[in-house]
């Protein structure tokens, strides 16, 4: 049977750009974090999701099949997810930065008060070229935590730490909550299994799945209440 992911995500590492495909995965850092590119092949814009501290293998990527940086989407604020946002903003100083509200604390204060921050909201719809990407609220990992659907056949979620392959983001750090965490995972479950899900590291084999995959296999996802999912993350 063949695999229901694209080729380049099926690879049990990050590939980078494959020319055509909407997202681009690069793994950056040593705690394996999962970068992407959301790339409008038309417009040859492009959106950087996540930027990590080591910005070159994706800046090398856009300069190499002629990209352009229209805006930035952070799934969190977590240190490792933007430890790359200063530089990156500097580099490109007029694009909007998009994220969600209860996570902006944890940004410098000349960020915070950047007329280039966009707060995300549930439902907002966001254009990069002639792509869409929705906003989606996630909290569980993040109170602030926003995950964004990328359109397409089939779609893509981006969904930082709240989901990863066979797992879920962990609840204990600061914002976090199990309620919140398993109110997420029940409502992801309103979206088509095939689906692709990109999460924001490499912890397991793959480096993605389908929704579909992990409603069926993932022990967040078969968690029938919070009780269960307090004993599991």
């Amino acid at each position: 049977m063949s695999s229901p992911l694209p080729e380049h995500l099926d690879q049990g590492r990050a590939t980078g750009v494959a020319p055509g495909q909407p997202i681009a995965q690069f793994e950056i850092g040593p705690l394996r974090n999962l970068v992407y590119l959301v790339i409008d092949w038309e417009s040859r814009k492009c959106a950087w999701v996540d930027p990590q501290k080591d910005l070159s293998a994706p800046i090398e990527a856009m300069r190499a099949h002629g990209l352009q940086l229209d805006r930035i989407f952070l799934t969190h604020t977590h240190h490792d997810h933007v430890a790359g946002l200063a530089e990156l903003a500097a580099l490109h100083p007029a694009i909007p930065i998009h994220l969600g509200q209860a996570d902006l604390h944890r940004l410098g204060d000349d960020l915070k008060a950047s007329p280039r921050l966009q707060l995300a909201r549930e439902g907002d719809s966001i254009r990069l070229g002639r792509t869409s990407v929705t906003a989606l609220e996630t909290p569980g990992h993040s109170a602030g935590a926003i995950s964004f659907l990328v359109e397409g056949a089939p779609p893509a979620l981006l969904s930082g730490d709240t989901v990863f392959v066979r797992d879920c983001g962990r609840t204990d750090l600061p914002t976090g909550s199990n309620d919140q965490m398993f109110a997420t995972l029940q409502r992801l479950r309103s979206l088509p299994p095939e689906t692709l899900l990109l999460p924001g590291h490499h912890y397991a084999a793959p480096t993605a799945s389908t929704l579909g995959q992990e409603f069926q296999t993932s022990p967040a996802f078969l968690c029938r209440t919070v009780q269960e999912l307090e004993a599991l993350v």
